[in-house]
């Protein structure tokens, strides 16, 4: 038995597309669960053409709403050929009766627990129309998922970690919280040590003497060229203090550089952010999301206090952290002057990489609802909801100035006129990282 499990890619323009990206393991987990006896192929639409004659008995599918269209022509394509296909994901656990026009069978939520039993059940020919699971996966449960099963000259040279899933902030345009649950699950810290091992070895990244030479041109240059590099998934890292101080322990025994999600209250826990200094951090992705506290407390984030952001950043730099800063644009309380506002923090913080992006009201979530009783939502094209097209009517300005006002922060903050005061400028943090980073954005900024 044959199973065909494909990540599909909408259809982009060049100009937006990227070289590399990061991977993903939500397919390595569910190949993972898989009976041994099935052989598994993931397939990667980013980078591979999908062979629609190829030989399978069984298509698994996965994706978020901008790529669901996509997913549907896919899943189409191979069930005219008559091989069964199974779609699973945010998407299809938000609109199973939207995924069953075009599938055989829908995962909702976490695919894991239910995955084996759907399996059986297509062995018997007795394959069910919706499968899902009695509860949330316990993460330690799991097996270590099958990376070797992506193929690696794709991605970007940094090993993905999973250590918690879920998370307890009720933030109204997120639709993976509710997919994975309300409350944190930690991996036990044995598991996680386990895992690593699996990655990376104990111990000094390589000898002082040629650490401390290659240091004279970077001290990030011995963990790029050892690609000692870690990337934790986690939504908030940060959201159990006592798991995340065991956790930073634990990563400092690999002596590796990690980044991962973190709120902007990280900076004025002083212990664990040294904590995190000390294990390696080189960046915490933080959602500064808004700096109106009525369009944060709207949104469910009303823990962020604007004022204190910039003391955050200060507080997180001098640990020598980088930041990649988010922040949502559109929303209720915005008007026309909130681009110039984040363009001027990101400049004057010099957050070290930062991205704005306009609300997207995915299905399933509370702001799609919100917006759709209000009848805000013009558009119905799921290709569209992918952070970077207005789908709604804002309150304060039109549709396409807000487009037009997202895409002019990327353009400033990724300008080389910023590039240089926010990276290139001392004190120095992490510059060969974010740099390449920088300039990558640059590129992209300047073809639009």
């Amino acid at each position: 038995m044959k199973i065909l499990l494909i990540s599909p890619e909408r259809e982009r323009k060049k100009e937006e597309a990227f070289l590399f990206r990061l991977g993903f393991l939500n397919l390595p987990y569910v190949a993972a669960v898989t009976p041994r006896e099935v052989e598994v192929k993931i397939a990667d639409e980013a980078f591979e053409k999908i062979h629609f004659e190829e030989k399978a008995d069984l298509v698994g599918i996965t994706a978020q709403t901008p790529v669901a269209p996509r997913a549907y022509q896919i899943a189409d394509e191979f069930r005219k050929r008559g091989i069964p296909v199974v779609m699973g994901g945010v998407h299809a656990s938000a609109l199973p009766e939207e995924a069953l026009r075009h599938v055989d069978a829908v995962v909702i939520g976490e695919a894991e627990k239910v995955w084996p039993a759907l399996i059986e059940d297509f062995r018997k020919g007795q394959l069910k129309r919706v499968y899902q699971g009695d509860g949330f996966v316990n993460p330690s449960d799991l097996p270590f998922p099958r990376r070797e099963l992506l193929n690696g000259r794709f991605y970007l040279p940094l090993k993905l970690l999973e250590t918690t899933r879920g998370c307890p902030y009720h933030c109204d345009f997120c639709g993976v919280s509710k997919f994975f649950g309300f409350r944190y699950r930690n991996r036990s810290l044995r598991e996680i040590d386990r895992e690593l091992a699996t990655l990376f070895q104990k111990g000094p990244v390589m000898h002082p003497l040629p650490k401390k030479v290659l240091s004279l041109f970077s001290g990030d240059l011995p963990y790029f060229l050892k690609r000692r590099l870690l990337y934790i998934i986690d939504s908030n890292i940060a959201g159990d203090k006592r798991f995340a101080r065991d956790l930073v322990s634990l990563l400092k025994e690999y002596d590796l550089l990690w980044y991962g999600h973190a709120p902007v209250s990280i900076a004025f826990d002083q212990k664990l952010l040294e904590g995190f200094s000390k294990s390696g951090c080189i960046a915490v992705n933080i959602g500064f999301e808004s700096f109106s506290t009525k369009n944060l407390k709207t949104m469910g984030k009303g823990f962020n206090q604007p004022p204190h952001y910039a003391e955050a950043v200060k507080r997180i730099h001098d640990q020598g952290i980088g930041i990649m800063g988010t922040f949502i644009v559109g929303l209720d309380d915005d008007d026309p002057g909130v681009f110039q506002r984040i363009i001027d923090f990101c400049t004057e913080s010099r957050l070290d990489w930062a991205l704005a992006f306009i609300m997207a009201p995915y299905p399933g979530t509370e702001s799609f609802e919100r917006l759709e009783r209000e009848g805000r939502i013009f558009c119905r094209d799921w290709e569209r909801y992918d952070s970077l097209n207005a789908v709604y009517q804002p309150l304060l300005m039109s549709a396409e100035d807000l487009e037009k006002g997202m895409r002019r922060i990327w353009k400033e903050v990724f300008s080389l006129r910023s590039i240089r005061k926010r990276i290139l400028k001392r004190p120095w943090i992490h510059p060969l990282f974010y740099l390449a980073m920088n300039l990558q954005f640059h590129h992209l900024t300047k073809k639009w």
